[in-house]
């Protein structure tokens, strides 16, 4: 997977691919690819259909490349349109009238099993544990904790992302921390920051 790009050098590529210049954009989709595929595995779990939207997002973008306008967060601003992208095509193949788009989509989480750094077989027990007690939380928990903890986004970019206020945003975490902690005596938290830090993935499933 390529690395991650730091916020500074995405703005910097953003700003060149404005100008006009293809390979910046190029390098910004390298870079993002996984976050999105994976993001569109939760919206909808059918591989080419994801790598397809992603695939027109990137080519309608260098389409509007003399009239998209500055984003604050190349990754947050991408992740809200390949939503928009997803749940657009997906309502014109189940309605042939729906002019909003449906926010009714389920997931499912499951952490990667090829970790080198869990040594200890209680360490995976409760990491499988953890998987269980998430995928027992509301669809919002679950994708809100999954933004928060694998994309690393902000509240203000989550809310973005989820067309929430930020407010509701923080509520709606310190909800999901409370239930992962009324489940788990175990710190839900800190296993959730380790993953952060050694940049644990999540393998995401979904399905309309």
């Amino acid at each position: 997977m390529s690395r991650r790009l730091p916020s500074e050098e995405a703005q910097q590529l953003w700003q060149e691919y404005r100008a006009g210049d293809m390979y910046a954009l190029a390098k910004i989709m390298q870079s993002y690819y996984s976050d999105l595929f994976h993001w569109g595995m939760r919206l909808q779990a059918e591989r080419e259909f994801v790598k397809d939207c992603i695939q027109e997002v990137f080519l309608n973008l260098w389409k509007q490349q003399n009239s998209i306008h500055p984003v604050e967060n190349v990754r947050s601003y991408l992740l809200v349109v390949l939503k928009t992208r997803i749940l657009r095509e997906l309502s014109r193949k189940h309605t042939t009238h729906q002019s909003t788009l449906s926010d009714e989509y389920t997931f499912s989480v499951e952490f990667a099993a090829d970790v080198q750094w869990i040594e200890e077989e209680n360490e995976v027990y409760q990491i499988r544990k953890l998987e269980r007690v998430i995928n027992h939380l509301p669809d919002r928990q679950k994708e809100l904790i999954y933004l928060r903890f694998y994309q690393n986004l902000s509240f203000e970019q989550i809310a973005d992302v989820m067309h929430l206020g930020r407010q509701s945003v923080y509520n709606l975490l310190q909800k999901s921390l409370i239930s992962l902690r009324k489940n788990w005596t175990v710190s839900s938290v800190a296993i959730l920051i380790q993953f952060t830090v050694y940049g644990f993935q999540f393998t995401v499933a979904g399905a309309c």
